[in-house]
């Protein structure tokens, strides 16, 4: 064998791998400079995932010159014979230029391979570049130690479906790392099964190597998924004018951050842009940008774009059902998620958005369901997600489940503190409590930032003639006769205050107006017959006893029809018994009292026994009163007139000459004796709804890049 016939066996298979030889050294290293132009761009286009760099001209014009170069140097320096070194060099010059299927035919058309490890290692990688993983791993354990074959090896592992064998091979260790791809594989591996705290840590570490696109990009990705949103934006930034998908990633964290309007500039100078990859996520995150900043129109149409990609259709869509629930349009918004979960089972913004829109339609029990199933998707600490709790907490009061409902609207009002559906659902659960200084100071915090709901002012109103304060509940049902002239709770407030002002003529024109067109509703008897029996009073006071003996009749009926229509409002008694001691009827007042012990009606009996001079029995009752409620205006007041022994007519005098009085009410003005009989009104709290200002979170868009890097170090 000739001497230059052995140089040209050792040449043959090692050229692009930049071994040095004596032979024509200027031509190899035309090779080896030529070799160190292409490598770089071929692996770059594996780590961005971008394989339209191998189309670049500059780079085909330097793997045309690298190819030329090998054929002046084998015409010189190779024989005939060296069919399958020449086999192995055409097929790394093929894969260069990104004709991988040519590339593994070439290598592999000779047969098995028993050369050099070099030529072992190249059928790997061509193996590798054809995704055939098994395949690549047996070449690579041929040539172990050659090139970086363990670092490919781990590659092969984790593109098989079963990704154990590649978890516990990336534990072993690195034994060639390249630019710190063995740590960016293995947190690749991580975050598929689920480790994303791990994946970062992998993804730093890599990063400490060479700062690569891809590990930012992803590190990125994770840290979103964990919340972390401010060190993704980092991250993203600083690759943001390195590639259209890192200005993508970029704009889309910037939306995590409710940075709408600075997402939106970002995402519309991608549209500006030529390059048209991730105009699908542009489109999307125009609408998440739109719709953070309350332009639905806008929203709408961007969601519209995205949802013709295949790419962004489930997250666009899922868009368009989260601005349809904003614009109250609960049945549209339902059948948008319905799809959406008919398709993925799994997909929780669709359950959160449904459940939204079942609150929506009231239909709790179903709202309830899908609330749970998007439980990981609700957050106490998002600000965004007040209306989500809000949304929650009536479904949970409406259903009967107050402890519940009061935790999310403290969550909401934690997150918001001017949310007044909050504070005005609060304030129902404390009404329920019984609990009425409490929830008059919810109710009127809420009517600070919501003064159009005629419900929440005409349940004001009623807590306030809880508290006797008629003069301003008469102002409070005004205001909510005047966003709702049929509010008939505030009507039955309002016809209380006239009343309780001594405008009882009014009061009953409209008690009577009330009655004929909701003959069914029994507070509006009880509250007429009180009008009548102070009417019975004052005609009784002008000593015409036929007119106060008819208006009597008409009290005691009313109220006798009013505990018709619902016999478990026991306190009608109470005023029953009034017209009874009225009629002198004191054995029937007695036992009407009895009927309903509470306070008022133990007031109420020491009232008639001091009417009938029974002075110890009137002190006993009054006394029982003042341990019940020792602040209670109307019982110190009745027990000081006792006191004094026959309070007479000075009273009624005195509560005459001025409304501002304390005890300057018709109870003492009309009274028969000078003494405060209590009459007990009835009114109701309006259940309160609210069509919600629908806030949910994005559906965050997911790029789909989950992608392992080899490292192709052609010899």
């Amino acid at each position: 064998m000739s001497g230059y016939r052995v140089i040209g066996l050792v040449v043959l298979g090692l050229i692009l791998n930049g071994y040095s030889f004596s032979v024509s050294a200027q031509d190899f290293r035309l090779c080896q400079d030529l070799l160190a132009k292409v490598l770089p761009v071929f692996n770059r286009a594996f780590e961005e995932n971008n394989l339209s760099l191998l189309g670049s001209p500059e780079y085909r014009r330097n793997v045309h010159e690298l190819e030329k170069a090998f054929r002046l140097y084998h015409r010189a320096y190779y024989l005939p014979e060296d069919s399958l070194r020449k086999a192995n060099n055409e097929a790394v010059i093929t894969a260069l230029y990104g004709n991988f299927q040519k590339s593994l035919h070439l290598i592999t058309a000779y047969g098995p391979v028993a050369a050099e490890p070099v030529m072992v290692y190249n059928t790997g990688l061509a193996y590798l570049l054809n995704d055939q993983p098994e395949a690549s791993r047996q070449f690579f354990s041929a040539a172990s130690g050659t090139g970086s074959a363990s670092l490919n090896t781990l590659v092969s592992w984790g593109r098989e479906p079963d990704r154990g064998q590649a978890m516990a091979f990336a534990q072993t260790g690195a034994v060639q790392n390249p630019d710190g791809k063995w740590e960016y594989n293995r947190g690749m591996l991580l975050k598929m099964d689920g480790r994303f705290e791990e994946a970062v840590t992998d993804l730093t570490a890599a990063l400490k190597h060479k700062d690569l696109l891809a590990y930012r990009l992803q590190r990125g990705d994770l840290l979103v998924h964990l919340g972390e949103e401010k060190r993704a934006v980092s991250d993203f930034e600083r690759m943001v004018d390195l590639h259209p998908k890192a200005q993508i990633r970029y704009a889309h964290a910037l939306l995590t951050l409710n940075k709408f309007e600075e997402a939106r500039q970002v995402f519309d100078r991608y549209m500006a842009s030529p390059d048209r990859q991730f105009r699908a996520h542009a489109y999307l995150g125009m609408g998440h940008a739109f719709y953070g900043l309350g332009k639905m129109t806008e929203a709408k149409r961007y969601y519209t774009l995205a949802s013709k990609s295949s790419l962004t259709e489930k997250t666009a869509k899922c868009g368009l059902g989260n601005v349809m629930l904003s614009e109250h349009y609960y049945t549209s918004a339902r059948n948008i998620f319905d799809r959406l979960i008919q398709q993925d089972p799994g997909y929780l913004s669709a359950y959160l958005g449904r459940a939204v829109a079942y609150y929506g339609l009231k239909r709790y029990d179903e709202a309830l369901t899908d609330f749970s199933a998007a439980q990981p998707l609700i957050n106490a600490e998002s600000r965004q997600q007040a209306d989500v709790f809000v949304s929650r907490g009536y479904t949970y009061y409406y259903l009967g489940d107050k402890g519940k409902a009061l935790a999310d609207f403290e969550t909401a009002l934690k997150l918001d503190p001017a949310r007044y559906e909050a504070l005005a659902g609060k304030s129902s659960i404390l009404i329920d409590q019984k609990r009425f200084s409490d929830a008059g100071t919810f109710l009127s915090a809420a009517l600070k930032y919501e003064k159009g709901y005629d419900r929440m002012w005409s349940n004001y109103g009623n807590l306030l003639l809880h508290f006797d304060m008629y003069q301003k509940s008469r102002e409070v049902f005004s205001r909510a006769l005047r966003l709702n002239p049929g509010n008939l709770k505030a009507q039955n407030g309002r016809a209380i205050g006239l009343l309780e002002s001594d405008q009882m003529d009014k009061a009953i024109v409209i008690f009577d107006s009330l009655i004929k067109r909701n003959p069914g509703v029994p507070y509006l008897y009880n509250n007429r017959g009180i009008v009548q029996a102070y009417l019975g009073n004052r005609h009784e006071q002008e000593q015409d006893s036929r007119r106060s003996d008819e208006r009597y009749r008409m009290a005691f009926q009313d109220f006798r029809t009013a505990m018709e229509k619902d016999p478990h409002r026991k306190f009608y008694h109470v005023n029953e018994g009034n017209v009874y001691r009225y009629w002198q009827k004191y054995e029937e007042a007695r036992q009407s009292y009895q009927a309903y012990q509470d306070k008022s009606a133990i007031n109420n009996t020491g009232v008639m026994y001091a009417g009938l001079n029974n002075d110890t029995d009137a002190r006993y009752y009054l006394g029982v009163a003042m341990k019940l409620d020792s602040v209670h205006r109307v019982f110190k007041y009745n027990l000081a007139m006792l006191m004094k022994n026959r309070p007479g007519k000075a009273p009624r005098a005195w509560a005459s000459s001025s409304n501002r009085n304390a005890y300057s009410d018709i109870s003492i003005k009309y009274s028969l004796d000078g003494f405060v009989t209590i009459y007990l009104y009835d009114y109701e709290y309006d259940p309160l709804f609210f069509p919600g200002r629908h806030f949910l979170p994005l559906p965050a868009g997911r790029f789909g890049e989950d992608y392992l890097i080899p490292h192709f170090d052609f010899g």
